[in-house]
């Protein structure tokens, strides 16, 4: 151990738990950026586990909107949505109902509304799953169920131009539009039960529409196996893989929702044929799986089945407002905190090993041991930078990207990777700095805002006002 790392430990004490011995990786893989190899701790990180903010995750609301018998419905407001983060909550589902715009087009009433649903989202702190829909009910006098294909379309096109400004604050898109409640089934004009190439051809063109208007940046969630593979012409063996995951591709981009999870043994025809949940726990390794329960069945809603599916299909989100009885399930045999706290990521810093010299223009090596104790990993890109700040000169910080993509932290898995800083010349010879690590939003319009940062789940290691994570304190030689 050289005298860096000593004095590390000593300046740390005031944060951190350190310890000489560290602890232990979980799994047999050695190197880099590889699941937890096993190496001795100079710092050993105390978990916090409490249920906190953390974006792009957990429960959501939803915020529903009815443009029905020509009446407006009511915006969400900045105030409303911040009060979602006081509980807990960075999601809401924003679910709009065309049913006045069925056989015309969207006006101007419409778009802006929708602008400014995402402009609250933007200021309140929190992301929007998206969905939209023509009906929300699937009894005869609900007709019609959803829009002729070629409304739909020219929908899609005028909504193109609000996808795009608001993508920072767009989660996931969901695939919507088609049959009652956007979930497929229940349609007027795409066929109940498409089998052959040609019935999916009017969702497969809606589809294209629909990758071409939402930013390449965010996906689009379908809602049964079968019709991911019906709509892209795949087959069950075509799936998604480490190399092609998070490309550009139609295969990469389309994600899953499944909105009657754990209510029955099939989840009410979400596993339609064999292989679906295999397709499915394959791929939402790299897309994102959410949705709501639909039904108490508790020989399947109970908490051990719950937690199998949860991790098995790596959910990220989940709707607090249905099923109330499910939940209440989950409460009474003793699960449901521990299952809001593991939505999505979770990411725990068990320990750390540095190595080099910390000194202006020197070489310095750091070894991280990450728990992410989630079902899920992050979806959506984001940038990893490591931060260099002076303890007593607040003005004098450092920004040193990353090349680590922090998606490759698979949920129920813990990883070690390492890094060397090549270190700015500006450093200061003995004076005290503190390196963080920084995960920030990719968009532009949020990188700043520490509400769409990650944060760790370690006891005295967030700081609140910029976002970062404090992995150490040392002096520069």
């Amino acid at each position: 151990m050289n005298r860096n790392i000593i004095l590390m430990m000593i300046v740390l004490a005031s944060f951190l738990s350190c310890g000489k011995d560290g602890g232990q990786g979980g799994h047999d893989d050695n190197g880099a950026g590889t699941e937890g190899a096993a190496f001795k701790y100079d710092i050993a990180y105390e978990a916090d586990e409490s249920n906190f903010c953390n974006p792009e995750r957990g429960l959501y609301t939803p915020v529903i909107s009815y443009f029905r018998n020509g009446s407006m419905p009511s915006a969400p407001t900045v105030s409303g949505l911040k009060a979602f983060r006081k509980s807990g909550k960075t999601l809401s589902l924003s679910e709009f109902y065309l049913h006045d715009y069925v056989y015309r087009d969207l006006d101007e009433t419409v778009l802006g509304f929708v602008r400014n649903c995402f402009q609250v989202h933007r200021e309140a702190g929190l992301k929007t799953i998206v969905r939209f829909a023509y009906s929300d009910g699937y009894a005869e006098s609900d007709h019609p169920w959803d829009a002729p294909a070629e409304q739909t379309l020219a929908h899609v096109a005028q909504l193109k131009p609000v996808f795009q400004e608001f993508a920072d604050v767009i989660y996931v898109v969901q695939y919507g539009f088609v049959g009652s409640w956007g979930e497929g089934y229940y349609t007027d004009y795409y066929g109940m039960n498409p089998v052959t190439d040609e019935d999916y051809m009017s969702r497969r063109t809606l589809m294209k529409a629909l990758l071409d208007a939402v930013p390449v940046s965010r996906q689009v969630a379908v809602r049964y196996p079968l019709y991911k593979r019906g709509i892209l012409g795949t087959s069950i063996s075509d799936t998604i893989t480490a190399a092609t995951a998070f490309g550009t591709s139609d295969i990469a981009r389309v994600a899953a929702f499944n909105d009657c999870f754990v209510s029955s043994a099939d989840d009410v025809g979400t596993y339609k044929v064999s292989g679906d949940r295999g397709m499915w726990a394959t791929e939402t390794n790299y897309v994102s799986m959410g949705g709501e329960t639909c039904a108490v069945k508790t020989a399947y809603c109970n908490c051990g089945n719950t937690y199998e599916n949860l991790m098995k299909y790596h959910w990220t989100y989940l709707n607090d407002a249905y099923h109330r009885g499910v939940m209440n399930e989950w409460t009474s045999e003793g699960c449901f905190e521990d299952i809001k706290k593991r939505l999505g990521y979770r990411l725990v810093l068990k320990g750390a090993a540095f190595d080099g010299d910390f000194r202006a223009s020197g070489r310095f090596t750091v070894k991280l041991h990450i728990d992410n104790v989630g079902f899920a990993s992050l979806i959506n890109e984001r940038p990893m930078e490591w931060v260099i700040v002076n303890e007593t000169d607040a003005s004098e910080k450092y920004v040193i990207a990353s090349p680590k993509d922090p998606r490759e932290w698979k949920g129920s898995h813990d990883w070690i990777f390492e890094e060397t800083l090549s270190l700015p010349s500006g450093l200061k010879a003995g004076s005290v700095y503190t390196i963080y690590l920084n995960l920030p939003d990719a968009s532009g319009t949020l990188a700043g805002n520490p509400d769409f940062s990650v944060r760790f789940a370690n006891a005295g290691v967030w700081d609140e006002e910029t976002g970062y994570n404090k992995i150490c304190k040392i002096k520069s030689e």
